[in-house]
């Protein structure tokens, strides 16, 4: 039996398919692309990927298309995985790796690549895939085509993405911008996708048992002559008689053909037509279809499904069929029980949706009850496919093949749905809550008044006051109850004529902080949440703090490309920059003109300020390699680097009004950073201004945080990564325990302390008991989705008693978890 089990479909939470296929003896590989929130889900799903081994991506590769797979790997690689092939068409895939160099390390892993052409195939002993390449036509040779990628361009990324991955460990400490084999200043690439990746997937015969009675009755003795016969060779007897494989073997069995065609948009239909005109449909049982939502649903789309003969079985993905379920159920329980205590704290996630009718018509298919719908034709769709052989590609649905026996029998398979896309909340209410009813809210005031309800600057009152939004509060990896760390900071400023302007600043976004948003805010809250968006920091490369940040900056421009004067500003370690240059330059790079980059380190307090280390030229690095191994390069500078961008920064303190924006050297990585922004509240001198700190990843920084730049903050946002009885870990891994984190805050003065980034080893519930007394005036825990005003973040405190009752069920469930994690999939 082959199992085919969706890992992700288009939502909010994960926005493309994936395909897990599991073969019997227990290999899986992946179909298909791996959006951000990919590895939680697999989480979430208790899914066992310990004999992973190939990926096979589809589509055109772009960041909402595999923004998942960089943190994927990282997960990979910690988790002892050895070795691990990525299968595409184009060196394109090469050169995305090495654009991770500053910040995807790990040693251990053989990550390789294959550049697999069209019709090419891939097989080992369980499965056999076919390449499908289709390109668009009237595509011109040059920057649009693999052509641009030299052979002397092709050595220098295969060798980057091969430092990324050493067999050995490195020293302990170690910086990527210090190595010439990853500090090397790649070429800006104008690339423009005309070819699209689909696979057919096939499987090798399966032998017949072997016969023994037969062959015994034919009067072969036992021994090596049974197993040739069984590995299908003939012989013969000693008095010259020649048996045949078939005369013991039952009929050679085979498992059905399956495609996954990837359609990024309407030019692509016609060729799709032109490449499976002759297509060869035996043994063909399924199709998925992965498409892009730049895909109408038409009449082109029909025709090119009716090309296929009418017993196969379509499996249809697109935005406008896929139901927008709640990818992370346990996340969004947690919300629930957290919301049943402070209504107003927290939103519901979404899951409206707008479907097509047309689709859902043509195909006789039920839509979801009390949705919005949209017709993009004018003629109702018909179509000669049989409704019944026509599926809504959703995670929940299972393809299972078995073998059958060729002119005995028709192919097998069976397609299910496990469970109901519906979420539930009055049902999930009384599942958790209802025993704590008397000291909670009402299913009425938790659940039905506050379905698709916004509670972030959503009155008068809060609109002239600040409000943190703690996006994601986890640490390392995203797990079943907390994503990685994303914090918004909204600071109003009152105008003379009591207009607001709002600014809207991120600290810090790991993998699917978008994910996040979309879930929490509709369409209109996004839209004014993202032309609020005035910055975007990011405290030190690690990936868990800002595998996020392209998709944030594809939204803002989505909603801020009309505005020509719209700008974002994006404070990030140098490195980062250059990520940022070589990403968008491939993919969008109309973006970059809307950024504004400063350096974390031209904003550091006091006179000392380190030089960025010179990127070495492509040329530079070829000469190297013919070097020995052992002749070490010597590091340069880039020497004005030192002196600080003050016009890029005295315009940011105008634009934003912003008083001062400090940085000091975080005690956890090279080039990390804590800072301070003092931000301009109103026109009035004398009660104008906030001061928030964000300590991002950190040991206690008493001097050059708590009492320099951080001093008598009004906010204070630090790390409390690991519980206090885990100071053994917090000081080898450089963050702070709860306790530590109190200490900073009370050196600090802080007024009010916010406590986030906490271990996934206790996803729920930090440890709220038995820590040092906080001297600030108010303070909380932070939780994922959590929505707090400035003014009552102290309210959190009372309900401390019955939080941990409502998370007593939770605590089980993840002993019980950890007992099995060594058992399931070694």
């Amino acid at each position: 039996m082959f199992t085919f089990s969706p890992i992700t479909h288009p939502t909010n939470d994960t926005k493309h398919p994936l395909l897990l296929l599991t073969t019997e003896n227990g290999n899986k590989y992946f179909f298909g692309k791996i959006p951000e929130g990919s590895q939680r889900s697999i989480t979430e799903n208790k899914i066992r990927i310990s004999k992973l081994e190939n990926i096979f991506l589809t589509g055109e590769l772009k960041w909402n298309s595999f923004g998942g797979l960089p943190g994927m790997i990282l997960t990979l690689a910690d988790q002892g995985r050895d070795k691990l092939k990525l299968h595409y068409n184009s060196p394109i895939i090469n050169f995305i790796i090495s654009t991770w160099r500053y910040y995807v390390f790990r040693f251990g892993i053989d990550l390789t690549t294959n550049v697999i052409q069209d019709q090419e195939l891939y097989q080992d002993k369980s499965i056999i895939v076919k390449s499908i390449t289709v390109t668009k036509e009237n595509e011109t040779e040059g920057k649009n085509s693999d052509n641009i990628f030299t052979k002397e361009l092709k050595s220098v990324i295969n060798s980057i993405a091969s430092s990324m991955f050493p067999k050995k460990s490195p020293i302990s400490k170690f910086d990527p911008s210090t190595d010439p084999h990853l500090n090397v200043s790649l070429p800006n690439l104008s690339y423009t996708y005309n070819s699209t990746q689909s696979y057919e997937i096939s499987f090798h015969p399966i032998r017949g048992k072997f016969k023994v009675k037969e062959a015994i009755n034919l009067g072969i003795p036992k021994g090596p002559l049974f197993s040739k016969l069984a590995n299908g060779e003939s012989i013969t007897l000693e008095d010259g008689t020649v048996i045949l494989p078939e005369q013991v073997l039952e009929k050679e069995r085979n498992v059905s053909k399956v495609l996954i065609l990837d359609i990024p948009n309407d030019n692509y239909i016609p060729h799709f037509k032109e490449k499976f005109k002759n297509y060869d449909f035996e043994d063909l049982s399924v199709i998925y279809y992965f498409l892009d939502e730049d895909i109408t649903i038409g009449k082109e789309l029909i025709e090119f499904m009716e090309i296929f003969p009418d017993s196969i079985q379509h499996i249809v993905s697109h935005s406008l069929i896929s139901p927008n379920t709640v990818t992370f159920k346990g996340s969004a329980i947690t919300l629930l029980k957290l919301k049943s205590l402070q209504v107003d704290n927290y939103n519901l996630p979404r899951t409206d949706r707008i479907y097509s009718k047309e689709f859902f018509d043509c195909f006789n298919k039920n839509l979801p009850s009390d949705v919005s719908v949209i017709q993009q034709q004018e003629e109702p769709l018909t179509s000669t496919i049989d409704g019944k052989n026509v599926h809504v590609y959703r995670q929940n649905t299972i393809l299972k093949l078995d073998p059958f026996t060729k002119d005995s029998n028709d192919l097998r398979y069976k397609i299910t749905n496990k469970n109901s896309d519906i979420v539930d909340w009055k049902k999930y209410y009384d599942q958790f809550l209802k025993p704590f009813s008397d000291e909670i809210g009402s299913v009425d005031d938790v659940v039905n008044s506050q379905i698709n309800t916004n509670n972030y600057n959503n009155t008068i009152e809060k609109s002239r006051r600040v409000e943190i939004v703690t996006l994601g509060t986890g640490s390392a990896l995203p797990s079943k109850y907390r994503n990685v760390v994303s914090t918004l900071i909204k600071v109003p400023y009152i105008n003379k004529d009591n207009s607001i302007e709002n600014r809207c600043v991120l600290l810090d976004a790991g993998e699917n902080t978008l994910g996040t948003i979309l879930r929490m805010f509709s369409s209109i809250d996004c839209k004014k949440l993202f032309k609020d968006l005035k910055m975007i920091y990011l405290s030190h490369l690690h990936a868990d703090h800002h595998l996020g940040i392209i998709s944030i900056l594809e939204e803002w421009y989505k909603y801020n490309q009309e505005d020509k004067d719209a700008i974002i500003y994006l404070v990030t370690p140098w490195q980062y920059n250059k990520f940022i240059h070589e990403w968008l330059n491939l993919e969008k790079p109309e973006i970059l003109e809307r950024i504004r980059y400063i350096s974390g380190e031209h904003l550091v307090s006091g006179n000392f300020v380190r030089r960025e280390i010179q990127p070495i030229t492509i040329e530079e690095f070829d000469s190297m390699l013919k070097l020995p191994a052992k002749k070490k390069q010597k590091l340069s500078f880039v020497e004005d680097s030192s002196y600080r961008d003050l016009k890029a920064i005295n315009t940011m303190y105008q634009d934003l009004k912003i008083k001062s924006f400090q940085t000091c050297r975080a005690k956890h990585c090279n080039w990390a950073y804590s800072n301070t922004i003092t931000f301009y509240t109103n026109s009035n001198p004398s009660n104008n201004t906030f001061k928030v700190s964000y300590s991002g990843d950190t040991r206690p920084n008493i001097k050059s945080f708590a009492q320099d730049i951080g001093y008598k903050s009004d906010l204070l946002i630090h790390e409390a990564t690991l519980d206090n009885e885990l100071i053994e870990d917090a000081i080898l891994k450089r963050h702070c325990t709860i306790d530590e984190a109190i200490e900073v805050s009370n050196s600090m003065e802080a007024n009010k302390l916010i406590l986030t980034h906490f271990s996934q080893r206790y996803p729920k519930l930090p440890q709220i008991d038995n820590n040092k007394l906080i001297l600030a005036k108010e303070y909380c825990f932070a939780f994922d989705g959590m929505i707090v005003d400035y003014d009552r973040i102290g309210e959190q405190q009372k309900y401390f008693p019955i939080l941990k009752k409502i998370f007593i069920s939770e605590e089980e469930e993840e002993k019980h978890e950890e007992k099995q994690e060594d058992v399931v999939d070694k």
